[in-house]
C-alpha cells in the first residue's frame, strides 16, 4: 500500500512537473514571439526614421530650389518693373510728341480751313455775280420767248378759228343738205307709205269680193253636188273586215269623178289652188290673192306663218326649211305669228 501510494505521490510530482514545464515551454514560445514583434517593431521604427530624415532633406533642399526660385523671381519682376517703368516713361513721352504733333497739324488744319472759307466766300461772292447776271440775261430771253410765244398763240388762235369757221360753215351746209335729203327721203318714204296702203286697201277689197264670189260658188257647186246621184256601196274586206264606204259623184256635165272617201269631198271641193287657176308663167296678183284667201279662213286678210310653205308651194315657189324660216324672219318682223296680205304682197313683188 505504502508503495503504491509512493508511486502515485511520484506519479502526481512527476505530472505536475510536466505540466509546469509545458507552462514554461509555452510562457518561453510567448516571449520569444513578443521579442521577434519587438524587434520588427524596432526595424521598422528605424526604417521610418531613415525615410523621415530623407525627406526631411529632400524638404529642405526643395525648400532652398523654392527660396532660389522666389529670389529670382523677385529680381525677375524687378527688371519687369523697370522695364515697365521705362516704358511709361517712353510713351509719356510719346504721347507728349504725338499732342504736340497733332495740335501742330489742327493749327495748320484750321489754318488752311480759313484759308478754304476765305477762298470759298470770294468765289461765292463770283458766282452770285455771275448767276445774277445770268438770271438778268434769262429774264431778257424768257420775256423775248414770251413776246414770241404770244405772238405764236395770237397767230395760232386765229388760224384756229379761221378753221373752226370753215368747218363750221362746211359741217352746216353739210347738215342742211342731209337734212333736206332725209326730208325728201321722208316725203317719198311717206308717199309709198301712202300708195301701199292704198294699194292694200283695194286688195283687201277686191279680196273679199272674190271671196264673195268663191263662197257664191262653192255654194252653187254643193247645190250641184247634192243633186247628183249617190251610190254607197257596203260590204267587207278580204280580211274580213268593213270597207270604207265609197261615194261617186256626178259632175254639172254629167262625168263621173273618180271614187273618193267621203272624208274627202270637202277637201276635194277646196282643193282650188293659185297654181290651178294661175295660167302658164308667173302668177298674177289676182292668182296670189286668190291662194292667199284660201289660207285666210278667217276672212280678216291675214294668215299664219304656218301656213306660209303650203301658200308657197301653191303658187309653185316651195322653199327649204332654211329659206322658209328666211322668209318668215322677213314677214314676220312684230313676231306676232301673222303674216298680213300686204306684207306677203311686198315681200312677193320684191
Amino acid at each position: 500500500m505504502a508503495s503504491d501510494d509512493a508511486i502515485a505521490a511520484m506519479a502526481r510530482t512527476i505530472l505536475a512537473e510536466k505540466r509546469a514545464r509545458k507552462a514554461a515551454e509555452d510562457d518561453a514560445l510567448r516571449l520569444y514571439n513578443r521579442v521577434r514583434q519587438l524587434q520588427k517593431e524596432e526595424d521598422r521604427a528605424q526604417k521610418r526614421i531613415i525615410e523621415t530624415k530623407k525627406k526631411a532633406k529632400e524638404i529642405i533642399k526643395a525648400r532652398e530650389r523654392n527660396e532660389q526660385k522666389l529670389i529670382e523671381k523677385e529680381q525677375r519682376h524687378r527688371e519687369q518693373q523697370e522695364q515697365v517703368e521705362e516704358q511709361k516713361l517712353d510713351n509719356l513721352r510719346a504721347k507728349e510728341e504725338a499732342l504736340r504733333h497733332r495740335i501742330e497739324q489742327e493749327n495748320k488744319i484750321y489754318q488752311e480751313k480759313l484759308d478754304v472759307v476765305q477762298k470759298t466766300k470770294e468765289e461765292r461772292a463770283d458766282i452770285e455775280r455771275l448767276l445774277a447776271e445770268s438770271r438778268l440775261l434769262a429774264r431778257k430771253e424768257a420775256l423775248e420767248q414770251k413776246d414770241f410765244i404770244r405772238k405764236q398763240q395770237e397767230d395760232a388762235r386765229r388760224k384756229i378759228e379761221t378753221l373752226k369757221l370753215q368747218k363750221l360753215t362746211a359741217a352746216q351746209e353739210e347738215y342742211e343738205r342731209r337734212l333736206k335729203e332725209e326730208i325728201d327721203a321722208k316725203l317719198a318714204k311717206e308717199q309709198e307709205i301712202e300708195r301701199l296702203a292704198q294699194m292694200e286697201l283695194e286688195l283687201i277689197e277686191r279680196l273679199k269680193s272674190k271671196q264673195a264670189e268663191q263662197r257664191k260658188a262653192y255654194q252653187q257647186l254643193e247645190a250641184v253636188l247634192s243633186l247628183g246621184n249617190v251610190s254607197t256601196t257596203k260590204g267587207l274586206t278580204g280580211n274580213g273586215k268593213p270597207a270604207s264606204p265609197k261615194v261617186t259623184v256626178v259632175g254639172a256635165t254629167g262625168g263621173v269623178s273618180p271614187e273618193r272617201p267621203p272624208s274627202q269631198m270637202s277637201q276635194a271641193s277646196a282643193s282650188y289652188t293659185a297654181e290651178e287657176a294661175a295660167p302658164d308663167g308667173e302668177p298674177t296678183e289676182e292668182d296670189v290673192a286668190r291662194a292667199f284667201a284660201m289660207y285666210d279662213t278667217d276672212g280678216i286678210g291675214e294668215i299664219s306663218t304656218l301656213s306660209l310653205d303650203g301658200l308657197l308651194r301653191d303658187l309653185g315657189v316651195p322653199l327649204s326649211p332654211s329659206q322658209l324660216s328666211q322668209a318668215i324672219a322677213q314677214l314676220d318682223t312684230s313676231q306676232t305669228g301673222r303674216i298680213t296680205f300686204g306684207e306677203f304682197l311686198l315681200w312677193w313683188k320684191g
